[in-house]
């Protein structure tokens, strides 16, 4: 942000080509500092509002002139507006669940196994026999834990013998008792579950316990009237409250049939645009023969609702020790994959027949790369695609860089436009467990944001809440994280910081940008939706260390004010 102020000359869009304005607007907003995030970084005062979109932009004194006795004038008490937020990836069907129903194992309100059972069998206690008990903890507990371990079968099956018990250790591995295997149909030799989770074996071939890439069997499905409430209400006040104005939600395709009810009901005014990618299971093998089916209804607003295309999985996470990386993890973990150099959930054949399948249907391919082999299979699979001609929507890269990146896929992510999505807030979350699991060498080459910024990269911001780590879903956490490079260890390489400005933009332009939808969002400009957060204090004046204590004062979707603080 740039520490003159630039006023913009008083600026008009032409609803028609007869006259500036059919009609009055119908909300004028004021007394502000507007950083609109347009191409030139300039500010102004005042913003007109008509049919939901922006339609001036320019000083108080003049944007006030356009009221008429209809018009709604709004002050913004001298207070610093921006571009309303969009969560460029997350799961929130998953974060208003886990928020709502499951146990709390979470690290650091809950520092040790003990702790976490503690929590298990309390819930066992008010809940009938039989019924599912669902833990979420953050991952890496076992880098966490005062024990330095999960808790194991017996241990679950100690607590609660007559409920089958799932412990998952973030989205990536879980740990059930010998119930939750019966009910899950597994058995001496079955080695996978319905939705591509992998199941662990001792040395007898019997079943440990743990399973790796399972969320999707995990058998807490919410009922429909749940996920139509979720949609409807609780996703869009949760985000709301937090700034956010849009979000890329992903989402699994059982549940994209309620969504499209939502969406396409029309009811009530939403608060809340949903661009929404489709998850399968692990390794794209249940995806329909049509992936048309998988796109938001016809019938549904595109202002509110859109396709978001298929996310991929091709590996899991360094946290939980699932990336799939060249060479092994350091040290050893009961839960570890044989080898221990973490797992593919699509090798190479799988990811390049992924990456045609869904450009050719003209989706936007999502791939869930996390470590330094499977950011090679995405982006060899992408290669691959681009050879056969142009790619028909957009190609991404999910968590680029977080937890390790070379710079040679950093210049092939440049080079052939791949989008990527980054978590800054993990530097809080994950740095030490990434050290040691990764060692220093490869763990340095993590959330070089800087580097990525400096070589031509736009990265998206997500906060990829799914219930583990809730406090992730504060965007301000993650613009702190990024500027200061405040981390779990310390001051996290302090030459990767990055200015106020590029760290709202990950939020913004650059999000929308990355969904292919920077021509309605993502700044304050005449013709683009009039989505704005009011913030509590000046983000780039204050001082730094206090980046993570910002509130939205107000939320305003649309031209209407959709949350307010109280």
């Amino acid at each position: 942000m740039k520490k003159t102020t630039i006023t913009l000359i008083f600026t008009v869009f032409l609803l028609t080509a007869a006259s500036a304005f059919a009609a009055d607007p119908d909300a004028v907003y004021f007394n502000g500092k507007i950083v609109t995030l347009d191409a030139s970084g300039s500010t102004a005062e005042a913003v007109a509002v008509k049919d939901g979109k922006f339609v001036a932009i320019g000083t108080s004194e003049d944007i006030k002139k356009l009221a008429g006795s209809s018009t709604k004038r709004i002050d913004f008490d001298g207070k610093t507006v921006v571009p309303g937020l969009i969560d460029g990836h997350t799961h929130p069907v998953e974060a208003v669940r886990m928020k709502e129903k499951w146990v709390d194992a979470r690290f650091p309100g809950v520092s040790s196994v003990q702790q976490a059972l503690a929590n298990i069998a309390a819930r066992v206690k008010i809940v009938p026999q039989g019924e599912w008990i669902c833990a979420a903890a953050s991952s890496s507990s076992e880098n966490k834990f005062a024990e330095k371990r999960l808790p194991n079968k017996a241990e679950l099956d100690a607590m609660a013998s007559d409920n089958p018990v799932v412990f998952l250790n973030g989205t990536h591995e879980a740990v059930v008792n010998s119930l939750a295997l019966q009910k899950m149909g597994v058995t001496k030799g079955v080695t996978r579950l319905k939705h591509g989770g992998i199941v662990m074996m001792d040395e007898k071939g019997e079943p440990t316990g743990d399973l790796i890439e399972a969320e999707g069997d995990v058998p807490d499905f919410p009922t429909k009237e749940e996920l139509t409430r979720y949609f409807s209400k609780d996703i869009p006040e949760l985000w709301n409250q937090y700034g956010f104005t849009s979000v890329l939600g992903i989402t699994n395709a059982e549940t994209l049939s309620v969504l499209n009810a939502v969406a396409s009901s029309r009811k009530t005014t939403p608060t809340l645009r949903y661009t929404a990618p489709v998850w399968t299971d692990p390794a794209g093998k249940l995806l329909p023969e049509d992936l048309g089916t998988l796109a938001i209804s016809k019938e549904a607003d595109p202002a509110w609702f859109r396709t978001g295309g298929i996310k991929v999985w091709i590996d899991g996470e360094p946290d939980a020790r699932t990336g799939a990386v060249y060479e092994p993890y350091l040290g050893h973990f009961p839960s570890d994959f044989p080898g221990g150099k973490g797992i593919l959930n699509s090798d190479q054949a799988k990811a390049d027949g992924l990456a045609v399948r869904i450009d050719g249907a003209g989706l936007m391919s999502l791939f869930h790369c996390s470590a330094d082999h499977s950011t090679d299979i995405g982006l060899n699979a992408y290669e691959n695609l681009l050879k056969s001609g142009p790619r028909k929507n957009i190609l991404r890269i999910e968590h680029f860089g977080d937890f390790m990146m070379t710079d040679e896929e950093l210049r092939r992510v440049v080079a052939m436009d791949i989008k990527v999505s980054v978590q800054p807030a993990w530097l809080t979350n994950l740095a030490r467990a990434n050290y040691e699991n990764l060692g220093k060498e490869r763990a340095d080459t993590s959330f070089r944001f800087r580097t990525m910024i400096d070589a031509g990269l736009e990265p998206s911001g997500g906060t990829d809440v799914t219930g583990i780590y809730l406090v992730n879903l504060n965007p301000f956490l993650h613009i702190w994280a990024a500027v200061t490079r405040h981390s779990d260890m310390g001051i996290f390489h302090p030459e990767q910081a990055i200015t106020v400005t590029e760290a709202l933009k990950m939020w913004t332009v650059w999000a929308a940008k990355a969904m292919g939808e920077l021509d309605r969002k993502g700044s304050i400009e005449p013709g683009k939706f009039a989505d704005m957060a009011v913030l509590s204090d000046d983000i780039f004046t204050m001082p730094q260390e206090n980046l993570k204590d910002v509130k939205p004062l107000k939320t305003i979707v649309g031209g209407n004010v959709v949350y307010e603080a109280k």
